[in-house]
């Protein structure tokens, strides 16, 4: 009997624990709900009381100046705010709510006018009322006054100078002004970001002229080499479409306007998708099928074929094109040549000789169209590079002074940071506040001692 009670025991017991089981199994996917909605309640009240922590901070003129820095990391409470979730940065979105750049039915993009940069940046900039990168001016050209329109992309708008009157077009202005000659100066920047001379000469045409210049003063060379040697949309082409694509305006769906909403799903696009990457850098709105972080970022050529011609007959037809409009509108055309440290361009290894040789083939072909049209050139690239190769030169001996036992190559690592920092010249053509003076400097020297003599018969 006391086998059989036992035996009763284990079957009845056995029944008992399967309730057990079933009840665990049960609550898990309400313990795992539970999770996900603590989670995104936490994400969508914590977002919105990190956007008031971080307008707060500011508010501290000292607090906001170190969080506009460029390369500044924002910490844990700045990540989860709007403005560094829908833009990237805090910088960014300071600069994006109110855009340096919009879209453009003939020219793909352009400057927004009334355009200035938020107090705090290091770089400071503002767009005219025309459009224009700089101070006020008019359409009317005012009696007595000599203009100039300067055109070009990057290196002529002024993208590392640290505002508007240490661009060399403003300095040009002023150094001609202090000369004393006898004439009123004005010089109009009528550069964008990005721009090569398909832009150059649509714009001149379209809005440059009615400024009615006396001179055109062209200084461009980079972006029509990329042009020549970008294949990342196909082989060049007559119109430039295989480089320049329109711009991209953002149209979110329904559901996408909807969960924009939501600081969960903004989180989730921020930190798990590159769609801030694509919204922040201009390249990804103007160049077709663009890659960042490609290492020859712009120029994809192919080992062992030769360059396509098309891009370099594009930029001689462009060139005369902007000859010809000019002078038939009563403006001589002044072609600067553009500055380049060769050695700047040692960050892109495979396309670097071909980087190289197709920049001295568009400034050859500077040359060959000023011969041929009888329009003057002035060889300023030669005389910045020169003086930048001083600049690394002296920086190397202090180099070698401060640290002895480091290697020839870190010495140089030293001594190129250290220029491209502080010298003439901070990233490939574009001139820090020394090198826009210098290039002012040299055009100024150049208009009065030739051209300006010349037409005063002098």
């Amino acid at each position: 009997m006391r086998r059989i009670a036992l035996e009763r025991d284990i079957d009845m017991s056995e029944p008992k624990s399967a309730p057990v089981k079933r009840s665990f199994l049960s609550l898990l996917p309400r313990a795992l709900l539970s999770a996900l909605f603590l989670l995104v309640f936490t994400i969508e009240i914590g977002s919105r009381v990190c956007d008031h922590l971080v307008e707060s901070r500011l508010e501290d003129e000292n607090r906001r100046r170190e969080m506009m820095r460029q390369k500044y990391e924002p910490d844990f409470v700045e990540s989860l705010y709007y403005g560094v979730l829908e833009y990237g940065s805090i910088l960014r979105a300071e600069q994006q709510t109110k855009a340096r750049n919009g879209p453009h039915p003939y020219l793909g993009y352009a400057l927004l006018p009334n355009y200035s940069t938020p107090p705090g940046p290091g770089q400071q900039a503002r767009h005219n009322a025309l459009g224009f990168r700089g101070k006020e001016t008019t359409w009317e050209k005012p009696a007595g006054v000599y203009r100039i329109v300067t055109i070009g992309g990057s290196s002529v708008y002024g993208q590392s100078e640290t505002c508007d009157a240490a661009v060399w077009s403003q300095q040009l202005e002023d150094k001609l002004n202090a000369a004393n000659s006898g004439r009123k100066f004005e010089v109009v920047n009528l550069g964008c970001s990005g721009w090569s001379s398909f832009e150059m000469l649509i714009n001149l045409e379209l809005r440059g002229l009615d400024l009615s210049p006396d001179l055109v003063i062209v200084y461009e060379a980079i972006n029509d080499m990329r042009c020549a040697l970008y294949t990342g949309g196909g082989e060049p082409v007559r119109d430039n479409t295989h480089w320049r694509a329109p711009w991209l305006v953002d149209r979110p769906s329904a559901i996408e306007g909807f969960l924009a909403h939501s600081r969960t799903y903004l989180v989730w696009r921020r930190y798990m998708t590159n769609y801030v990457e694509e919204r922040a850098d201009l390249a990804f709105f103007a160049i077709t099928n663009y890659k960042a972080n490609t290492g020859d970022t712009y120029v994809h050529t192919t080992d062992g074929v030769p360059i396509p011609e098309r891009g370099f007959l594009n930029y001689r037809r462009n060139l005369n094109d902007i000859v010809s409009v000019s002078e038939a509108r009563g403006a001589k055309v002044l072609i600067v040549t553009q500055a380049l440290p060769r050695w700047h361009l040692d960050g892109a290894p495979r396309s670097r000789e071909d980087q190289i040789a197709s920049f001295d083939r568009i400034q050859d072909i500077q040359r060959e169209v000023a011969s041929a049209r009888g329009v003057s050139l002035f060889e300023c690239a030669r005389l910045i590079e020169q003086a930048v190769e001083v600049e690394l030169a002296a920086e190397r001996e202090r180099q070698r002074a401060a640290n002895p036992s480091a290697p020839p190559e870190k010495i140089e690592e030293l001594a190129r940071a250290e220029v491209r920092s502080t010298g003439l010249m901070k990233s490939e053509v574009h001139p820090n506040d020394s090198g826009s003076e210098l290039i002012a400097r040299h055009i100024a020297e150049y208009m009065l001692g030739t051209l300006l003599a010349k037409s005063d018969g002098r």
